[in-house]
């Protein structure tokens, strides 16, 4: 049996911020926190686990806004948990920043889309640039304080890419130095309207074959390059060629119909308890892939108020499950021009049935969480 290696939990979908780009805009879900009592509940159960899981408090609400999340923290890291968070970094004040030190959270994941205060504030909307950087600077120098630079919690930005940023990626890593930062997690945006589909950075790349592997095209193997005048258009035209490609033997199709959820021995415990595969089976929701709306219904294997996660997890079905993942056996459904079945995730054209993974922005790479 597989073993669970990390856990997000999102213990509030509340959320202080008006984004843009947020499923919350277009999901019918009832909103909620999770009980204190259910929290603990929660890591009483995963001690009884041979390795107590990472705890990643995410999902689809701001984690501060919780009545008890320095609580929560710190009830993780007395179980042993290692601990990290994804915060739009609003809330980090002083006070708040100081205790996640002294709690040893081990990680803190800020996410910044532009490094350009306007760009900034109207895709995160109702947010403020300068004082998140501020915020986050203040988290830092607090660090510095205390004689090490390199305790943590450490610290990443998560960077949602866009047409109207993908200027700024150049800038991140000053960005990143600024703030103290040691990495940056880029990701595609995921479309939950039409309109939004028009600001997408892989039209072409949901079909193209250098992010294919396959006995039917070439492979080009490629090294490092300066990208430059000289070379950025041939480069280009490679990428859009009927080839599949590899840099220094690494294909970048390596990553095709792989979950990394469970891969990796990833779950998701939503507010309400509900124990999810993945943070795209966690809530209702709508996504357009080349011009089609497929509307994605949750999924979960059970409620740890009903049952201890460690049973949930060994259960035959969700077991079942992530082998069926590993084969990953479901349509190419992001690269098919699509189907009648193609509006949801009940059954695809290979007869797989409910929850069907073979149009998942995550299982094809475009989208990676922190």
């Amino acid at each position: 049996m597989d073993q669970p290696k990390k856990l997000y939990v999102e213990i509030t979908t509340a959320c202080n911020l008006n984004c843009q780009m947020c499923v919350r805009h277009v999901w019918r879900d009832v909103h909620g926190t999770m009980p204190f009592d259910v929290f603990r509940q929660l890591i009483d159960q995963l001690k009884d686990l041979p390795e107590m899981p990472t705890i990643h408090f995410g999902g689809y609400g701001e984690p501060m806004i919780h009545p008890d999340f320095l609580r929560c923290v710190a009830l993780a890291k007395a179980a042993g948990a290692r601990v990290e968070m994804t915060t739009n970094g609003t809330l980090l004040n002083r006070i708040i920043a100081s205790t996640l030190i002294d709690l040893d959270l081990d990680r803190l994941v800020v996410s910044i889309d532009s490094v350009s205060p306007s760009l900034y504030e109207t895709i995160r909307a109702g947010s403020n640039y300068d004082q998140v950087i501020s915020n986050m600077r203040e988290l830092w120098r607090l660090k510095l304080r205390r004689g090490n630079k390199h305790s943590n919690p450490q610290v990443g930005i998560a960077f949602v890419a866009m047409k109207r940023n993908v200027a700024d990626l150049a800038r991140l890593p000053q960005l990143a130095t600024f703030i103290g930062a040691w990495e940056i997690k880029v990701s595609n945006v995921v479309p939950h309207t039409a309109e939004m589909e028009q600001d997408i950075l892989y039209e072409r790349s949901l079909r193209a074959p250098a992010y294919r592997a396959s006995n039917q095209v070439p492979d080009i193997s490629l090294p490092k390059l300066d990208i430059n005048e000289a070379t950025a258009v041939p480069l280009g035209d490679t990428f859009n060629s009927r080839s599949s490609i590899s840099l220094l033997d690494a294909s970048l199709s390596g990553r095709n119909n792989y979950c990394r959820f469970v891969q990796q021995g990833y779950a998701v415990v939503r507010w309400d308890g509900a124990v999810s595969p993945c943070l795209p089976l966690l809530h209702d929701h709508p996504e357009y892939v080349r011009g089609r709306r497929k509307d994605v219904t949750h999924h979960n294997f059970g409620n740890i108020r009903e049952q201890p996660f460690g049973e949930i997890w060994a259960s035959e079905a969700y077991a079942a499950f992530r082998q069926r993942l590993r084969d990953f056996p479901f349509s190419p459904c992001t690269t098919c021009g699509g189907c009648e079945r193609f509006a949801g995730n009940y059954i695809d054209c290979t007869e797989q049935t409910f929850p069907t993974c073979g149009g998942c922005l995550w299982s094809q790479g475009f989208v990676q969480c922190p």
